[in-house]
């Protein structure tokens, strides 16, 4: 049977019999991928809308790239000092969930701006994450795990096309605060 056969996939195995940090690692990816993928295709187009010239948007692009080696930089020793749950609890809160906010309501290139730079901290979530990810998983599944992060950002990306549906009802810029908002939601559930 179709039904047997999937539920004994070594995917789905791995999925069920997964304990610990991978666990919860792996079963909340997609609090962040569907909210990500439905505004980030849009994200300049929002900027412009509200009022940012090209050049502003790659101001902003470069700066959050710099801040972002920064914080690459400084990622493993906050993590050791603070602990990968820790960290990752409190630095996705400040990197992805404030930043959101701060896109729901911008008006400027400052706010822009701010939230570029708190953003930018994402690079020392990234690490703790991947601490969670495989420090305490059998060595065995590794592949299976990642494999399973792939494919929970692959299907977070079919919700996508939902965007450019609610643009054509309530316009670009209502649309993106909304998004960011829900966003904001999920990404703090997470």
């Amino acid at each position: 049977m179709v039904t047997s056969s999937l539920i004994a996939h070594p995917l789905i195995v791995t999925l069920r019999t997964l304990r610990g940090n991978v666990r919860g690692v792996v079963l909340t990816e997609p609090l962040w991928g569907i909210p990500y993928n439905l505004y980030a295709p849009y994200i300049s187009v929002y900027m412009l809308a509200l009022g940012l010239t090209d050049s502003q948007i790659g101001l902003l692009a470069s700066i959050g790239l710099t801040c972002q080696i920064f914080w690459t930089m400084l990622s493993g020793a906050i993590t050791d000092k603070f602990g990968r749950k820790r960290t990752t609890l409190v630095t996705d809160i400040i990197a992805w969930s404030i930043p959101c906010l701060i896109w729901a309501v911008a008006q400027d290139f400052s706010a822009f701006l701010l939230a570029a730079v708190i953003n930018s901290t994402w690079r020392i979530t990234h690490n703790s994450w991947l601490c969670l990810l495989v420090e305490d998983t059998d060595p065995k599944l590794l592949v299976d795990v990642y494999s399973l992060i792939y494919i929970a950002g692959l299907l977070a990306a079919f919700f996508s096309p939902l965007t450019s549906l609610l643009i054509a009802t309530f316009s670009l810029v209502p649309t993106m605060r909304g998004l960011y908002l829900l966003a904001f939601v999920m990404m703090t559930a997470k």
